[in-house]
């Protein structure tokens, strides 16, 4: 098993079937199925004690051609299977958080797509950002706090789409 250099692996739990890890991901492309992901003490979904490993997942992120190897943990309990990702990343949104921060903040503050992003993927963002605030409350116009409140979440079950996975 190969440690990462600085430690940066503490576990971050959000949502039942994603775990989220503090992950230097050019150290995870380069190392592979040999990073040594931490281990869970307890199942998210059920508290159950017996969480095991249960192989590896590749999954797309931007700026990597190849998918990256993510771990994957099952409790014989719940028989639900979890899944580590890097910390820096929405569910199911294969760009880093900020990058989508930013293009939503545009679009709400400036009411315009940045030219540096792919229209489809700010609208596919901005259809999940919409989609996910008209389940918390009736609002007609989105703000920067639902922007916040919605990447701070990270609430992005495949359920939940109404659009295509980008992964």
């Amino acid at each position: 098993m190969v440690w990462p250099p600085s430690l940066l692996v503490t576990l971050q739990e959000s949502g039942i079937l994603v775990l989220h890890f503090r992950v230097d991901v050019k150290y995870l492309c380069e190392v592979g199925k040999r990073y040594c992901w931490p281990k869970p003490s307890t199942c998210p979904g059920c508290g159950g004690m017996r969480l095991w490993g249960h192989g590896f997942v590749g999954r797309y992120f931007e700026g990597f051609v190849n998918p990256l190897w993510m771990k994957r943990f099952r409790c014989p309990d719940c028989t639900a299977v979890h899944t580590g990702r890097p910390g820096g990343f929405l569910n199911g949104i294969r760009s880093p958080a900020e990058v989508v921060r930013s293009c939503l903040a545009a679009k709400i503050t400036n009411n315009r797509w940045l030219r540096s992003v792919s229209r489809q993927n700010q609208q596919y963002w901005f259809h999940c950002l919409r989609m996910w605030t008209s389940r918390l409350s009736n609002a007609t116009l989105l703000s920067l706090a639902h922007l916040e409140s919605f990447v701070s979440a990270r609430i992005f079950s495949v359920t939940e789409h109404f659009a295509p996975l980008r992964m």
